[in-house]
């Protein structure tokens, strides 16, 4: 009987180790199944840990084993040949025979032609698909059904009075995204500081509307005009602390922002060769280091040296 069991953990790299010890075998003699990846969650909220399923896998010991044949004795052998060109000799004749006077039979002679149009067919495709490499074609994104944009609307009117602040939601699908916006009296307690706690609603929607929305659909939640105020900061904020960074040789930070902060800002960065930047941290939310050339692996090796040692080297 198989055993198999069940592992769960911080990460799916430990839990197998772990797995290995346990069933005392190597990693390539278990058959692993990963079943949650695991999650950090945001501010300690949703965490999920990793979780793999284990079992042994299956060793055929008669695989790949093949049986010999008793060779045949000398008198046996001979007498097979002799046999074999007698009976060689009358099948070429009437082979020979059988060529000249039969013809061939109008459904064969179909087959092999559509077989050599088919093999000509695949071969000419295969050398289009060489020549155009391999470029995906993009398809559009198929919009959201009504009821889904009905959903949206009434669960964040719902999360919203639940929070003690009613206001009005209205939705708009914009090529790959809903938008999602927010306004009323309450603007800037939903915002919270930094937007922390817009990025928060945002998050829980996207989980709540993940199975319902199509794929690659993009759902984004504002709140007055905090993302566009928001954007106009961060720009002025980055390209200050690259000046920063070119007069001084200092590495500069900008801490905690979301995945598309993040992208706004190496977006306004990407263009001056004088520096350079790059998201460190873990979770949702990670921080931007914005340094000259050179300097950034120093950092990072730093800041490695300083985690296996057990101190801080955050500032």
């Amino acid at each position: 009987m198989v055993q198999v069991k069940d592992f769960y953990g911080q990460e799916v790299t430990t839990i197998i180790e772990e797995a290995c010890r346990e069933f005392d075998v190597s990693q390539e003699e278990l058959d692993i199944e990963v079943l949650e990846t695991g999650s950090a969650g945001i501010f300690g909220l949703c965490r999920k840990k990793a979780h793999i399923r284990v079992r042994k896998k299956k060793v055929d010991s008669g695989a790949g084993v093949k049986k010999k044949k008793p060779a045949p004795s000398v008198a046996v052998r001979a007498e097979e040949s002799s046999g074999k060109k007698q009976s060689e000799g009358r099948a070429g004749r009437e082979k020979k025979r059988e060529t000249v006077a039969t013809p061939p039979e109008p459904e064969a002679a179909a087959d092999e032609q559509q077989a050599q149009k088919t093999k000509k067919t695949a071969g000419s495709k295969k050398a289009t698909n060489a020549r155009a490499g391999n470029k995906k074609i993009s398809t559009p994104v198929a919009p959201p059904t009504e009821d889904v944009v009905v959903q949206v609307k009434m669960d964040i009117c719902r999360l919203v009075e639940l929070m003690g602040y009613p206001s009005e939601v209205t939705l708009e699908v914009e090529d790959t995204a809903l938008r999602c916006h927010i306004s009323g009296e309450y603007e800037d307690e939903l915002v919270g500081s930094e937007g922390r706690t817009l990025d928060s609603m945002q998050y829980l929607l996207r989980k709540m509307m993940s199975s319902s929305l199509p794929d690659r659909m993009m759902l984004s939640l504002d709140a007055g005009d905090f993302r566009q105020r928001r954007a106009e900061e961060l720009k002025t904020r980055a390209l200050q602390l690259a000046e920063e960074v070119k007069e001084t040789g200092k590495t500069q930070a900008i801490p905690a922002l979301n995945p598309a902060e993040r992208r706004e800002v190496h977006m306004i960065l990407q263009e001056d060769k004088a520096i350079r930047s790059r998201s460190v941290g873990d979770g949702l939310f990670k921080k931007i280091l914005i340094y000259k050339p050179g300097k950034g692996n120093k950092s990072s090796s730093r800041k490695r040296r300083g985690r296996q040692s057990g101190r801080s080297t955050e500032n």
